[in-house]
């Protein structure tokens, strides 16, 4: 396997560390800054504000000055901002370092997915594409086992991000890759072109089904459906391993072709997650599991097919564009599905809002 590769792999791997550990490390931050569930939930936004604000103009830098660049300046910056972290003591400096982080950090996805579309020919695409997204799950993974660890002892968690990223920006930095540059005039034509927006629209949707069902799966088991708090973990760790093998799966898309495979997909997330609302205990494993392989099992194909529509010198500005649209879903999927269990107490209702995600992109890819 190519060094760029891993190089990327593992940058994309610690990038959703630093996203998705908040969920985690939220619980000890919160009990020594008082932080109420407003506050809490504002530290993720102001990242994903600074993650979608950043994502296009990062496209432009890669497509222009390639992955290897994009991804030694965006780690460079990250080991500063790591190791304030873990010095921070009040939250008005916490949300200036995960909004900085999120400007930062958005470099990281689009130089490795611009590494794949360089390195791969058309056919192969969709395969290495998942093989660079199963980072998501695997974090997931590690994240769920180690949880108890990262609550005693966040700070160090900062610390170990902070080493991680300057051997990714050494080696990264040693690691040249080929690439013909992209001028900004054909990377501008990507944001105009109808059908990667509506594809775009597919993956905001996906995001949001995949991300709406990360955040909310674990409390509704417990406030809902009134399970164990062990329980629900093996839920949520069955989820991460089905995941994983959802981008393995992603594989064989091409083979029915990729938006059949992605609708199929979409069909079965929904009637899955539903399911779960009815079904007898013992089945919920099982259920976490197979929801875990529909939640994510779309996204190669439709990363993919994103950027064969923008071409390998465009892959840059297409994905950046695609991270900064799609992410809307991230960020209106958790608030608007606690709205919706605010006002209705209803496990249903909560998965039913998860499930709009799926439609959406149903819609959506109609037109692509």
């Amino acid at each position: 396997m190519e060094r760029s590769f891993v190089i990327g792999w593992i940058g994309t791997l610690l990038q959703l560390s630093l996203r998705l550990s908040w969920g985690i490390i939220s619980v000890p931050i919160s009990g020594l800054f008082h932080l109420d569930a407003i506050q809490i939930g504002l530290v993720a936004t102001f990242f994903y504000l600074g993650y979608t604000t950043s994502s296009i103009p990062w496209g432009f830098v890669i497509d222009r000055e390639g992955p290897s660049r994009s991804l030694t300046i965006s780690s460079l910056v990250l080991i500063p901002l790591m190791a304030l972290a873990y010095f921070v003591n009040n939250f008005i400096t916490l949300l200036l370092i995960y909004l900085f982080a999120g400007l930062i950090a958005s470099g990281i996805f689009p130089s490795a997915m611009k590494i794949v579309a360089i390195k791969n020919q058309e056919n192969t695409l969709t395969a290495r594409v998942a093989l660079l997204e199963s980072a998501a799950p695997i974090t997931l993974i590690l994240l769920s086992v180690t949880a108890s660890l990262l609550v005693s002892e966040w700070r160090y968690f900062f610390v170990l991000l902070a080493i991680s990223f300057s051997i990714i920006s050494l080696v990264s930095s040693r690691t040249r890759i080929q690439v013909m540059h992209s001028n900004v005039k054909k990377s501008l034509r990507v944001l105009l072109d109808k059908k990667i927006f509506t594809a775009t629209l597919v993956r905001m949707g996906e995001l949001w089904a995949t991300w709406g069902a990360v955040t909310w799966i674990f409390p509704l088991l417990i406030l809902y459906r009134h399970l164990g708090v062990e329980f629900s973990a093996l839920f949520l760790l069955l989820l991460s391993i089905g995941q994983l093998i959802g981008t393995l799966l992603a594989t064989t898309s091409r083979i029915i072709g990729e938006k059949k495979f992605i609708a199929l997909d979409l069909l079965g997330f929904i009637i899955i997650a539903i399911s779960t609302v009815f079904s007898q205990d013992f089945i919920l494993p099982v259920e976490a599991f197979t929801l875990g392989i529909f939640s994510f099992a779309y996204r190669p194909p439709t990363d993919s097919m994103i950027m064969k529509m923008a071409g390998s010198l465009s892959a840059g500005t297409s994905i950046g564009y695609a991270n900064s649209i799609s992410q809307i879903g991230t960020m209106i999927a958790p608030t608007l599905v606690g709205f919706l269990l605010y006002e209705s107490h209803s496990f249903l209702i909560g998965i039913v809002g998860i499930c709009l995600g799926c439609v959406i992109s149903l819609i959506c890819l109609n037109f692509v």
